[in-house]
């Protein structure tokens, strides 16, 4: 089996209770890009609990930050959850979970396995096609600052000149 990480894909959340949400939405986003729709509802209930203890904990004064990390590694699709908590209890684990927990220097990860389906391995799960990002500005190699167009400059100040009344 080999450990070498195929894809990653992570999100930055406050622990607030729109996290867990959020976090559900992140999980069927990214399952739905990487083809792996069966395996969306144990994938959306481990990471929704996880996030959710997180939040349940979290003081809301001065609420943590977590970062929600989907991997394919191997022959598991692997959940991390890094957080920024004081003292945090144990998560929850469901029956059969391959669930751990490493302390961080400020918080700490707690990540779980969950084997993909039908023997797939990372390698063999059918990722999208990502283009290269367009930037809409086109970028001087140079390192000269880029100047603005005076046309669109003009056509912009007008626009807004008209809204203001």
């Amino acid at each position: 089996m080999s450990t070498r990480t195929t894809q990653v894909d992570d999100l930055r959340l406050v622990a607030q209770p729109s996290a867990v949400p959020c976090t559900e939405l992140f999980v069927r986003l990214i399952l739905s890009d990487w083809s792996l729709l069966p395996m969306l509802e144990q994938v959306t209930a481990t990471t929704s609990r996880l996030v959710g203890d997180i939040v349940d904990q979290s003081n809301t004064a001065a609420p943590a930050f977590i970062t929600v990390r989907l991997q394919l590694r191997g022959e598991v699709l692997v959940v991390e959850i890094e957080d920024d908590l004081v003292g945090p209890n144990p998560p929850r684990t469901a029956p059969g979970e391959r669930i751990g927990v490493e302390p961080l220097r400020n918080g700490r990860l707690t990540w779980c396995e969950m084997p993909l389906p039908g023997g797939l391995t990372a390698g063999q799960v059918r990722l999208p096609r990502r283009q290269e990002r367009r930037t809409l500005v086109d970028e001087p190699v140079s390192g000269a600052p880029v100047a603005a167009d005076p046309e669109v400059l003009e056509r912009l100040l007008n626009r807004l000149s008209g809204w203001s009344g």
